[in-house]
């Protein structure tokens, strides 16, 4: 293996601590429970980086339904991913549900 080849697998292996964090919230509900979304691991394996932005109503009662990704960079690879973590979110009751509440989720390897 060369130089430049081993130079990377070795920072591939201690990029072991990435980021896969909410970003930019446009909800002004408290959040009463948030779960990270997890990196893919082919796209961690394969030095993927990326984000996805996800768009979803928040019930009344707080809990989030209808989640979409509305963007992402490269598509579908952090998909599953954020649609699994936002569906474990939970937000503070209130009198009316909060429709078009966009999160965006940045994968980052490497902190």
């Amino acid at each position: 293996m060369n130089k430049t080849g081993t130079m990377f697998l070795a920072a591939a292996m201690t990029a072991m601590a990435f980021t896969a964090a909410p970003a930019l919230a446009q909800d002004d509900r408290e959040r009463t429970q948030v779960e990270a979304p997890e990196y893919p691991r082919g796209a961690e394996r394969r030095g993927i980086e990326g984000y996805a932005v996800v768009e979803y109503t928040v019930s009344a009662e707080g809990t989030v339904e209808n989640a979409t990704v509305v963007e992402a960079s490269p598509e579908g690879v952090f998909d599953r991913a954020v649609l699994r973590a936002i569906e474990g979110w939970a937000y503070a009751p209130a009198a009316s549900a909060s429709e078009g509440v966009q999160q965006r989720f940045d994968f980052n390897l490497g902190g």
